[in-house]
């Protein structure tokens, strides 16, 4: 039962039917949902072990970071609904750390994420062809002077919708190279085509860079020949060159390149001035004319130095277990995995440079699933203990000193950054 509430936990944040299905707009099935699921989960016999990664201690501290972060406004109302919306999450992500202890559920949640997403990237590309089931409307754009197709919930941003699409296009590449069944292999093909041809038609630039970066790394992770893994890299150094280049070329006669330098220095501004815990999830807004086209800018002025220390203690975790898993003596049968997660966080790491995906939902599901990865994966290696935990040294404290260092290391960029531009 927990399971197939959590699938359609799942499903809900993603596909939200409540949102455009008439009869159901308005409902709202996922509180009631989550009511019904914490009524099962305090009944069920299942181990109720909310840290079993060094990233759920992390994703922990995220939660809370948020909720910490609104106090300083004194507006209860909006306290206690970004507590909840909090909590939604929090729920999904914990759910799936409790619930995923067989590896025939983590396969089966991993399949239906990409199919809940590529039904998104097809609704998508049905918007351009004027088939709106959504009823979400297209948005021009018209600095470009095009027409860019969008979601709902989560994705009702072309920016945001690339980049969510962007998980189908490794997944989808692993099981076209390790099918060995023609349809199995079709069917992989379909959803590779229908998630680029979404991206291109969001006609995104950081989407279209973040799919680079996904393509790139997919190689990266899915080759097996050291040789060709350093040319992976030096290949994707020299389109990082290239790129900064001719993005920096003539920056400051570019309003828009201009407007985000703009709002990356009044972040700086809002950490200075709220150091701890931040002005406030989603108050950045109230306080700029424009968004920070940053996720880490984000993190650092909406939660301050505990809430950026959260997110990037997640990355951390997140890449340990990556790199772990390319290990050669682990189980061939787990390499579509490895590296779909591991080319989608590579996507994600760099399109966060340049757009807002601080509190991005399938950003934190994959998290939560890289840690059932890794334990099902590294099963039969020292990195997972007795109890089931996950490198079980650093997940038992806070504090970590790599954590820290890419922490502090964000923090000098940035800085760095506006003092030479700005």
């Amino acid at each position: 039962m927990l399971f197939s509430g959590l699938l359609i936990f799942i499903f809900l944040q993603i596909i939200r039917p409540q949102d455009f299905v008439p009869g159901l707009q308005g409902v709202r099935l996922v509180l009631y949902l989550m009511v019904v699921l914490l009524i099962g989960l305090l009944f069920s016999p299942i181990e109720k072990k909310l840290i079993r990664s060094p990233q759920d201690k992390y994703a922990g501290m995220f939660f809370v970071a948020i909720v910490l972060s609104t106090l300083a406004l004194f507006w209860l109302s909006y306290v206690v609904d970004t507590a909840i919306e909090a909590m939604k999450t929090a729920l999904m992500y914990y759910f799936i750390v409790m619930v995923i202890d067989k590896e025939d559920r983590f396969e089966k949640t991993i399949w239906a994420i990409v199919i809940f997403m590529g039904l998104v990237a097809l609704m998508g590309v049905l918007q351009h062809y004027g088939y709106d089931i959504t009823g979400a409307g297209m948005v021009a754009d018209p600095g470009k002077g095009v027409w860019q197709i969008k979601g709902i919930g989560n994705f009702d941003n072309p920016n945001d919708l690339a980049y969510s699409a962007i998980l189908i296009v490794p997944f989808a590449l692993g099981f076209l190279f390790q099918s060995k069944a023609f349809m199995g292999r079709f069917i992989a093909l379909i959803f590779l085509i229908v998630s680029i041809y979404c991206i291109y038609l969001t006609k995104s630039r950081g989407g279209q860079v973040a799919l680079a970066a996904s393509l790139a790394s997919w190689l990266y992770f899915w080759a097996r020949n050291p040789k060709r893994k350093r040319q992976v890299i030096i290949f994707a150094i020299t389109g990082v060159i290239a790129v900064a280049v001719v993005q920096s070329t003539g920056y400051r006669e570019d309003d828009s390149a201009m407007g985000r330098v703009e709002a990356w220095a009044e972040g700086w501004q809002l950490l200075k001035s709220h150091p701890i815990i931040g002005v406030g999830k989603g108050q950045f807004r109230e306080h700029h004319k424009r968004d920070t086209h940053s996720s880490y800018v984000r993190a650092s002025a909406e939660l301050g130095l505990l809430g950026l220390y959260a997110f990037m203690g997640m990355i951390y975790a997140v890449g340990l277990t990556i790199l772990n898993l390319q290990k050669s003596n682990i189980d061939n049968k787990w390499r579509p995995y490895s590296a779909g997660f591991g080319a989608y966080f590579v996507s994600y790491i760099a399109a966060s440079a340049f757009s807002t995906r601080t509190y991005d939902l399938v950003f934190l599901i994959c998290v939560a699933l890289t840690g059932a990865l890794g334990r099902f994966a590294l099963g039969d290696t020292d990195e997972v203990s007795t109890e089931g935990v996950l490198f079980p040294a650093q997940t038992a404290h806070l504090w970590n000193k790599n954590v820290f260092g890419i922490t502090t290391a964000v923090l000098v960029a940035w800085y760095l950054f506006l003092r030479q531009v700005w």
